[in-house]
């Protein structure tokens, strides 16, 4: 509704992801829809000429769903009361690499591949360089 008057890095997204048959929550740091606070993606900029924006995230699903059966391997996604929040200076949670959940994976080797080394990072504090260690 409001658009910025000059560029924000590392925006926040908030709101409430619901699996659109059964209306549960998706979203694992809300899991019982009881707040929309928590953040569950990050946008890396937003500039005062953008209108759409795009941004992943990880959906919480249980395991006994079969997903096999939806064309977009997820099923139908409700999203409700999406906004998006810029702290500048502040710290974010961003994108993890397969190597933050498991180091020693295929997963990693291949990200890895594609990436260079993975370096672990001091998280959260430290690995934010716009915060400089503060």
């Amino acid at each position: 509704k409001e658009f910025p008057d000059k560029n924000l890095e590392k925006v926040g997204v908030y709101g409430f992801v619901k699996d659109g048959v059964t209306g549960d929550s998706v979203l694992a740091n809300n899991p019982d829809l009881s707040t929309d606070a928590g953040q569950f993606a990050m946008i890396e900029t937003i500039t005062p000429s953008t209108r759409k924006v795009q941004f992943e995230f990880i959906a919480a699903v249980p395991m006994e769903k079969d997903l096999s059966q939806f064309e977009n391997g997820i099923g139908e996604l409700d999203f409700e009361s999406l906004r998006v929040i810029s702290f500048p200076g502040g710290q974010q949670y961003g994108a993890i690499s397969p190597c933050e959940m498991n180091e020693f994976s295929s997963e990693c080797e291949e990200w890895e591949e594609e990436n260079g080394p993975y370096v672990r990072g001091d998280f959260m504090v430290k690995s934010n360089p716009r915060t400089k260690g503060r």
